[in-house]
């Protein structure tokens, strides 16, 4: 799933717009990379969300508040690791989850 968050930010008197688009998908490693991707602007922002996927068997595997850093019109890889995923261990079914990215927030460094 890919979300696109959009902020106003106002550095040494001027006003940048940023744009990062945070696009994340689960492995089979388990764990879920998520790519930060600053389509506009320059400056250092922390993108912060929280993730959940749908399993096909109805289970709901939920990551805590996850962040990273991007600059520089830059992308940046942030891995949410296995121990950090909730009922990991109850997903189930023949399809991929469905992963879902909300609450999300952006503010400069």
């Amino acid at each position: 799933m890919k979300r696109t968050i959009v902020a106003l930010l106002l550095l040494a008197g001027c006003k940048e717009q940023v744009n990062v688009n945070v696009n994340c998908i689960t492995t089979a490693a388990p764990a879920v990379e998520c790519t930060l991707d600053q389509d506009k602007g320059k400056s250092e922002v922390e993108v912060c969300w929280d993730f959940s996927a749908t399993c096909d068997n109805g289970a709901v595997v939920k990551a805590a508040r996850t962040c990273g850093h991007v600059k520089d019109g830059g992308k940046a890889t942030v891995t949410i690791p296995a121990d950090k995923l909730t009922d990991l261990d109850k997903c189930g079914g023949s399809k991929p989850p469905t992963a879902k990215i909300e609450n999300m927030s952006l503010k400069g460094v």
